[in-house]
């Protein structure tokens, strides 16, 4: 965990922004194009909006855009670039959308977190989460990681993956200094959780 930069404040003018998703209408007829690539500058926008809709629910904290620029090589993204966007006339257009992310952060020489995994929810169940922790994995281990952990309300899902859960006292003293900075600190709701590799 890490010092948490807090979303930008509005300007007076501008509308406050409503913390709901933008609903995707996909049927069968639809054909999904996902790819998951290292995220860019140009993806910062979507990924706060994906994130912050989902801490604005209390479910994983907060990211401000300085956070994200000057972490952009951590991340990891999915997106769909088939999404049909239809309008009144009923011409169809076809737009991207990033629909999943997540972070691989890099502590100390051993050990990485994963960070922000975030998928967009009619984009669940689609096995992109699965797909985003493979792919941190497979980068941890071509960095020379040995180590993951992360800190979570999904304790089932990371099981899946083989991540074990670890009380906070073991967690190493590196990690200890992330936490310090949360605003969690004295009411961490999450899981402690690492793996092996």
């Amino acid at each position: 965990m890490d010092y948490i930069e807090p979303p930008p404040t509005p300007k007076p003018e501008e509308k406050k922004r409503k913390e709901k998703f933008l609903k995707v209408l996909l049927n069968d007829k639809d054909e999904r194009e996902i790819v998951i690539q290292k995220a860019q500058i140009r993806d910062v926008e979507e990924i706060l909006e994906l994130i912050n809709t989902f801490a604005a629910m209390n479910l994983m904290l907060p990211r401000g855009p300085q956070y994200l620029y000057e972490n952009i090589r951590d991340f990891v993204i999915a997106c769909d670039s088939n999404v049909p966007v239809y309008s009144v006339t009923e011409t169809r257009e076809v737009l991207p959308l990033l629909v999943a992310c997540g972070s691989l952060h890099v502590l100390w020489e051993d050990i990485a977190e994963i960070r922000a995994l975030a998928i967009h929810p009619d984009y669940q169940h689609l096995g992109l989460g699965s797909k985003l922790i493979e792919t941190m994995k497979e980068e941890a281990k071509q960095l020379g990681i040995h180590r993951l952990y992360t800190f979570t309300l999904t304790e089932d899902f990371f099981k899946t993956f083989g991540f074990r859960r670890q009380d906070r006292s073991e967690l190493p003293p590196k990690v200890w200094g992330e936490c310090s900075r949360c605003p969690k600190y004295f009411h961490c709701d999450e899981v402690g959780m690492v793996l092996d590799l």
